[in-house]
Parts: C-alpha cells; sequence; structure tokens
C-alpha cells in the first residue's frame, strides 16, 4: 500500500466512522425533538432539510418501537475513536466498564430455533473482525469480560 493509498484509507475510515455516529446522533435528536419538544413531523423535516416528513415518520416508529436505539452502543463508541471524536484510552475505559449483554439462540418449547438474537458482545466481536479493534484491544476486553463469556457459551 502507498503513502497516499494509506491516507486515502484513513481519511474514509474517519469520514465513514462520523457519518454513522452523526446519523445516530441526527436520529435521536428528531426523537427528542418530537417527543420532548412536541415538533410536529413536518417542522421536523423543515429543520433537518435531508429528510422528507415520511422519512421522520419511519425513523420516529423505529425509535418508539425499540427505544434502546436511544442508548449508545459498543460499536458507536468505536466509532467516536475512528472518527477521531474520542481517543484510544477513552475508547477503552468505556468498552471495559460496559456491562455486555452476549447474543443467544432463543428456544421455543425447548427447541433451538434458526433464529439468533444479539448482544451487544457482537459489536465487539464484529469491530475486530473489521479491524477496528487492535489484538491488543480486543485480547482485554475479553480476558476482562472472561467469566461472562464463559457463561454465556454455556447457555448455548
Amino acid at each position: 500500500m502507498t503513502v497516499t493509498e494509506s491516507r486515502a484509507e484513513r481519511e474514509l475510515i474517519r469520514t465513514a466512522a462520523r457519518h454513522r455516529v452523526d446519523d445516530l446522533e441526527l436520529n435521536r435528536a428528531i426523537f427528542r425533538a418530537s417527543h420532548d419538544g412536541k415538533l410536529t413531523q413536518r417542522r421536523i423535516s423543515a429543520i433537518v432539510g435531508k429528510h422528507s416528513q415520511a422519512t421522520i415518520q419511519r425513523i420516529l416508529v423505529r425509535f418508539s418501537d425499540d427505544p434502546s436505539l436511544l442508548e449508545e452502543t459498543p460499536a458507536e463508541v468505536i466509532d467516536k475513536r475512528a472518527a477521531g471524536l474520542i481517543d484510544d484510552d477513552a475508547m477503552m475505559d468505556r468498552l471495559l466498564n460496559w456491562r455486555y449483554t452476549f447474543g443467544r439462540v432463543p428456544y421455543v418449547d425447548g427447541v433451538a430455533t434458526d433464529a439468533y438474537t444479539s448482544g451487544d458482545w457482537d459489536d465487539i466481536e464484529q469491530a475486530y473482525y473489521l479491524d477496528r479493534l487492535t489484538d491488543d484491544e480486543f485480547a482485554r476486553l475479553v480476558e476482562r469480560n472472561k467469566a461472562h463469556l464463559e457463561r454465556a457459551a454455556r447457555a448455548q
């Protein structure tokens, strides 16, 4: 990889991460403007400028149906580091002190389904596989959560 390609790749990674963080923050602000600020969908659309009233409605329905979308996720923390909004130490401090949930296969009447219910630890694994976490960072997170990971594995 040339120096120019490397610089271009770093810029793209930073910009894409910032875009993901900004989208999440905008959607949360839209939800709060509607629910807390009592703004109409039409007014929110006019302020935002890039979303139609129908898109605003879809965002509001999605957040109403799943209020957990209002909460920060490990993936978002990792994106904030990639975007340059927080440093490595701040990211690791938050991730090392996170109370993770772990994915599982749901059972119906004692029979495993072909579905998977994800947990927020899946964000950590995905970030590692996408090279958004270093080997050392991932190892520290695994070590900190070893007992929880072992319990989650036995529950399957």
